[in-house]
C-alpha cells in the first residue's frame, strides 16, 4: 500500500515538473512569437505605407513592399485588413486597389478588377469589408461605390443607389459599416454623410443630423463607430471631429479637444480607434486651406473623453518619410506560429507520456 502510494507521489511530482516546464514554454512562446501590434498609416505624398510600434511609437519603417518602387503604389489612402488578414491599399492615383501580405507587407499584386480598366475606379480612396466579406471602395471621381468579390477581386457592380443620380452622393471619401449593418458614407462634396441598405444598397437618405445644415459638418472625410456606438466623423474644413449618435444620428457636439482651437488639428484625413481605446486621426491640412503649411501629423485623443493627448508621430519622428499622413489602421492581434503550436503540442504529450510511464513503474 505504501508503495503505491509513493509511486503516485513521484508520478504527480513529475506531472507537476512537465505541467510547469510546458506552462512556461507556452508563456515563453505566446511572448516570442506575439508580435507587437502596430499603427500603419499611409503616407499620400511619399507613396508609402509607414509603420509604428503601437506601444512605444518607434517608427518601424515602411510595411514591406507597400512603396511606388516595388509595387506602383501611388498616392496610398484607405487601408482595410480583410478576413485572411491580408492589408488593402487604394492607389489614388493609379485607380487600384492592392494587396499585401498582412504580415510581411510583401506584395501580392493588384486585387482582382478592383482598377479603372475592369470597373471603372476612378481615384479610390475609402475601403471596407462587409458583413458578406466583400469588399466596398469610394471611387471618389466617378461619384460611386463599387463593390468586389472579397475573395477573387471580380467586379460586382455598383452598389445599389450609391452613385451621384439616384442619392446625390459627391466624391465619396470613407465608408463603414454599422451595427445595423447599414453602409454609412461621407459625401465629402455634399457636406453629409449618407446611409444606404447594407443588403440592397438602396438609399436612405442623410444620416440624421449629419449635414452642414444642422451640425456644420464641412466636407467630411474619415468615420468611425466607436466602442461606444456613436459616429465619429472628421470635419476636413472646419478641423474638428464631430460625434453622431450611433442610432438615430443625433448631432452631440465636437468631440472634446478635437478642434484646430483645442489641439493641433488642422485638416483631418482619417481616424482609428487604437486598442488602448484612444482615437488616432491623421492630421495634414491637405487642401492648404488658408495657405497654412502642411502639418504632417498623427494625433491621439482620449478615446472617452477627447481630451488630447499629444502628438504620436510627425516628420521628425518617422525620419522625414511622414508625407501627408491619410488612412490608419491597426494590423491585427497576431496568434502563435502553427509550428510553435506543434512545439507545444509535443512537450505536453511528453509530459504526459512521462507521467504515465512513472505511473505505471
Amino acid at each position: 500500500m505504501n508503495e503505491s502510494k509513493n509511486t503516485l507521489l513521484i508520478a504527480r511530482q513529475q506531472m507537476s515538473v512537465w505541467v510547469g516546464r510546458g506552462a512556461a514554454f507556452i508563456i515563453t512562446t505566446l511572448a516570442a512569437t506575439q508580435a507587437q501590434a502596430a499603427l500603419l498609416t499611409s503616407s499620400f505624398l511619399s507613396n508609402q505605407v509607414l509603420r509604428y510600434d503601437e506601444t512605444t511609437g518607434t517608427f518601424l519603417g515602411v510595411f514591406g513592399e507597400a512603396n511606388n518602387i516595388d509595387s506602383g503604389l501611388l498616392g496610398p489612402d484607405g487601408l482595410v485588413f480583410g478576413s485572411d488578414n491580408n492589408l488593402y491599399v487604394s492607389s489614388f492615383g493609379s485607380n487600384e486597389i492592392l494587396k499585401y501580405d498582412g504580415r510581411t507587407g510583401e506584395f501580392l499584386g493588384v486585387f482582382g478588377q478592383a482598377t479603372q480598366v475592369d470597373s471603372g475606379l476612378i481615384n479610390p480612396v475609402g475601403l471596407t469589408f462587409g458583413p458578406d466579406d466583400h469588399l466596398y471602395v469610394s471611387s471618389f471621381g466617378s461619384n460611386e461605390v463599387l463593390k468586389f468579390e472579397g475573395s477573387t477581386g471580380n467586379f460586382l457592380g455598383i452598389f445599389g443607389d450609391a452613385f451621384l443620380e439616384n442619392s446625390g452622393l459627391e466624391n465619396p471619401d470613407n465608408l463603414i459599416f454599422g451595427a445595423d449593418n447599414n453602409l454609412y458614407v461621407s459625401s465629402f462634396g455634399t457636406s453629409e454623410v449618407l446611409r444606404f441598405d447594407g443588403t440592397t444598397g438602396d438609399f436612405l437618405g442623410i444620416f440624421g443630423d449629419a449635414s452642414n445644415a444642422v451640425s456644420g459638418l464641412d466636407t467630411p472625410t474619415g468615420l468611425r463607430f466607436g466602442l461606444d456606438g456613436h459616429l465619429y466623423v472628421n470635419s476636413y474644413v472646419s478641423d474638428q471631429v464631430l460625434k453622431f449618435d450611433g442610432t438615430t444620428g443625433a448631432f452631440l457636439g465636437v468631440f472634446g479637444d478635437a478642434s484646430s482651437v483645442n489641439s493641433p488639428l488642422n485638416g483631418p484625413v482619417n481616424l482609428v480607434f487604437g486598442l488602448d481605446g484612444n482615437l488616432y486621426i491623421s492630421s495634414s491640412n491637405l487642401l492648404n486651406q488658408g495657405n497654412e503649411e502642411l502639418t504632417n501629423q498623427v494625433l491621439k485623443y482620449n478615446g472617452t473623453t477627447g481630451i488630447f493627448e499629444g502628438v504620436v508621430l510627425d516628420v521628425v519622428n518617422t525620419e522625414g518619410l511622414l508625407f501627408i499622413p491619410a488612412g490608419l489602421e491597426f494590423t491585427p492581434n497576431s496568434v502563435p506560429e502553427p509550428n510553435m503550436m506543434w512545439g507545444i503540442s509535443i512537450l505536453l504529450g511528453v509530459g504526459i507520456s512521462q507521467w504515465v510511464l512513472t505511473f505505471q513503474k
